[in-house]
């Protein structure tokens, strides 16, 4: 069933050549990496701390800008933030990992009059392990997933104009997974997690579901509802090897079924991220994901980004 709302605004689209391109994405990406500056230089660690931190943000910008060019052309911007925050704690027989990955991103044409996102991710996940001498311990997690703005669907009106179609919102959809089991985890390097009892919440707003007509769904979520519930069965994994001197390769994968309805029916979210370290402030990054779910659309979603990447870590 389609998931889409009904038109909720439309803007006309111009076409200028000459149109001088706006730098207000570029400006605010410098704005924004000088208070990181500030922010990392007033930055300590305490040595005593029972918690290991890793925290880093990347800003991966492009501008093109075209004045009077015979061969053509069209003047645009794009930017993505990225931050990794990392928080490891071990005590006695007990294993805390907690990571927030988070990135927003946009690109901007001369020839659209909206800003679009190529971008918009929040992840946190926190998984509770009793460890010993034997890599397998019983295990919690706790698992949110959303997006930090809302979401359009663009197309073009009959008179040639460009609509904007209202599809997603800030936290909507809303993933909130709640899992049991147990926990394979040799290093901080690795680890794999298989919850035979899981629990997952998704969270829309009511905006989507109140026109919905009989049988059709937003995110699995019934018309006049905002909410749906599922338990099943959920497999999760996440890891880093070194492929080269200064090349990390990334992999995150999450699979989930669902026991009340169709448990042969897994949804997965699966993320490849390539690091290649140039030095400790600029890196290459190529990242590729893959999404399956079947309650927003039963086809494979593909997501593809490559770009050299501004870095700090603090």
């Amino acid at each position: 069933m389609s998931y889409l709302s009904k038109e909720r605004s439309k803007a006309k689209k111009t076409y200028i050549l000459n149109k001088p391109f706006r730098f207000e994405g570029f400006f605010l990406v410098i704005l924004f990496l000088g208070f990181l500056n500030t922010v990392f230089a007033q930055n300590e660690k305490s040595k005593d701390s029972l918690w290991i931190k890793e925290r880093k943000i990347g800003v991966l910008a492009n501008q093109v800008n075209f004045r009077e060019w015979l061969g053509g052309g069209t003047n645009s911007f794009n930017g993505i933030v990225n931050l990794d925050y990392k928080i490891y704690r071990k005590q006695n027989q007990w294993d805390w990992t907690i990571i927030l990955d988070a990135s927003l991103g946009f690109a901007k044409t001369e020839s659209s009059d909206f800003y679009k996102k190529t971008v918009d991710h929040f992840e946190i996940n926190s998984v509770l392990v009793r460890v010993g001498e034997n890599p397998w311990g019983f295990s919690s997690s706790i698992n949110l997933k959303s997006q930090w703005i809302a979401g359009y669907n663009f197309s073009e009106g009959s008179s040639g104009e460009e609509i904007r179609t209202k599809i997603t919102d800030f936290l909507s959809p809303l993933y909130t997974r709640f899992g049991l089991g147990f926990t394979y985890k040799k290093s901080k390097f690795f680890s794999l997690q298989i919850e035979p009892l899981t629990g997952r919440l998704i969270y829309v707003s009511d905006q989507f579901t109140k026109d919905l007509t009989p049988g059709e769904t937003y995110f699995g979520v019934k018309t006049n509802r905002q909410t749906r519930w599922e338990v099943g069965l959920s497999f999760s994994t996440q890891g880093e090897w070194p492929l080269l001197p200064n090349v990390i390769l990334r992999n995150k994968f999450n699979l989930i079924s669902n026991y009340l309805e169709e448990f042969k029916n897994f949804d997965f979210d699966y993320t490849m991220t390539i690091d290649m370290k140039i030095n400790n402030y600029l890196s290459t990054q190529l990242e590729i994901q893959l999404v399956y779910d079947d309650n927003a659309i039963a086809k494979m979603q593909s997501r593809q980004v490559f770009g050299v990447s501004v870095g700090f870590s603090f």
